[in-house]
């Protein structure tokens, strides 16, 4: 049997090998396209990250900037006629001094009495791309920032005592047998006191933060150029309100909500520290710069409602026995606490609580003790509850509470509570000092 093959015609393959070209050019090309669009997405990313690089590149610079020169908002030029100043404009170059692109910033200056610089900085690259926006406050950390800054001195926290925040110890170590609910600091590697040779941080206690040690010391002389300053400030400058000597005991400040009472100290119980007789010498409005500047001891109550005020009793210029001091006899306190009262209280030696000063105490302040203590003295008597709601800087102690050998409670305050305020950390009471160089506080992009 034979087999007939019927011959394909020339011609019968070209459509299908048409088709498939047709078919490879329409893949071929939307790969292409798919790819030339990646690369331009690519690009475009690319862009964004470095427009952002280069608004961080502005922060950063601005940061420098106040640290040389700190009270300037006009990056060094004429200031606009509004706030916030600016547009200053800069071009961004790499090390090859080619220019990447440039950031303009406007800056907002802080407000009378405050610490923070807010900083626009607008990033674009060179040519047509996107813009990015970094918004950042500016400011150096204050003493507030630490709810307890002891230095020089042993810190121990007893068993009923609590600190709300951060705790940091200059020079020694620290024991805790309490609670403390933040970041616990020391400079040194050992602690070596009551309780013999521990680690820098160490204790029974409860620590709700890390323990960190050692770090880089806290610089307590630098107060002093503060206290000179603040003094100079309200003295000569009309940067506050100054009293000179009292030439009696002191001076006693009894804040209230909208002005507070200044009477001259004739007399004070020599053992307690109660003022027993003073005369009233006015009603004062609190100076807008929030500055009061005391050049003598100092006793200071009351309570404030939507202030902000600094009070500082000290004399730059006396010698170690003839420094001031700051007494509270009775209760400080805030009306709010939402951050709109504020209310710091600086001096060279002790603060002290008097005799016979509330059974349960408060005092809602930032406190710093530059040369000395902040505590209530040995008086045989046994107290309830004494409750900071703020922060305490101190270079020799903090004692509220005495007790015994065997831990048994014999004067002064039973049990303590000392609370940060939180509202205090990026924006302390006016003026209020600084430990260290600027910083970002807070940063986001618009």
């Amino acid at each position: 049997m034979k087999i007939r093959i019927k011959k394909i015609q020339r011609g019968m393959y070209l459509p299908i090998i048409m088709i498939a070209s047709v078919l490879f050019m329409a893949y071929a090309t939307a790969l292409i396209s798919i790819s030339m669009s990646n690369v331009a997405i690519a690009n475009l990313h690319n862009k964004k990250i470095t427009s952002m690089s280069i608004a961080e590149a502005g922060i950063n610079y601005y940061m420098w900037h106040l640290a040389h020169s700190n009270t300037d908002y006009c990056d060094g030029s004429a200031c606009t006629e509004t706030v916030p100043y600016g547009p200053y404009h800069h071009e961004y170059q790499d090390q090859y001094g080619n220019t990447l692109g440039t950031f303009d910033l406007y800056i907002t200056p802080p407000m009378s009495g405050g610490a923070i610089t807010t900083v626009k900085s607008v990033g674009k690259v060179a040519g047509r791309s996107p813009i990015r926006s970094i918004i950042a406050e500016l400011g150096m950390p204050s003493f507030t920032k630490y709810t307890l800054l002891s230095n020089n001195s042993q810190l121990w926290i007893g068993s009923g005592e609590k600190v709300t925040g951060s705790v940091f110890v200059n020079g020694s170590g620290m024991y805790n047998e309490g609670e403390i609910t933040g970041d616990a600091y020391s400079t040194e590697t050992t602690y070596n006191g009551w309780f013999g040779n521990q680690p820098g941080v160490s204790g029974p206690g409860v620590f709700g933060g890390a323990k960190i040690f050692p770090v880089p010391r806290i610089d307590f002389e630098d107060l002093g150029v503060d206290i000179l300053n603040l003094r100079n400030g309200a003295r000569d400058q009309g940067e506050g309100q100054y009293y000179g000597a009292s030439n009696q005991k002191g001076y006693h400040i009894l804040l209230q909500a909208d002005n507070y009472k200044l009477y001259r100290v004739r007399r004070y119980d020599n053992n307690g520290f109660d003022i027993a007789q003073e005369d009233l010498l006015g009603t004062y409005e609190y100076p807008a710069q929030g500055i009061i500047f005391v050049q003598d001891n100092l006793w200071v109550n009351g309570t404030i409602n939507n202030k902000k005020v600094t009070i500082i009793a000290a004399d730059p210029e006396a010698g170690a026995s003839q420094q001031k001091r700051i007494i509270i006899p009775n209760l400080v306190k805030y009306t709010n606490f939402d951050g709109t009262d504020k209310l710091g209280l600086i001096t060279q030696t002790n603060i002290l609580v008097s005799k016979n000063a509330p059974f349960d105490m408060e005092i809602d302040a930032a406190m710093i003790a530059k040369n000395g203590q902040i505590k209530i003295n040995y008086y045989n008597q046994i107290k309830g509850n004494m409750k900071v709601y703020g922060s305490m800087a101190h270079n020799t102690g903090l004692v509220w509470t005495y007790a015994n050998m065997q831990g048994t409670v014999v004067s002064g305050y039973r049990t303590t509570e000392t609370i940060m305020d939180n509202q205090n950390v990026l924006n302390p009471p006016p003026k209020f000092p600084t430990t260290g160089s600027y910083s970002i506080l807070s940063w986001r992009e618009e």
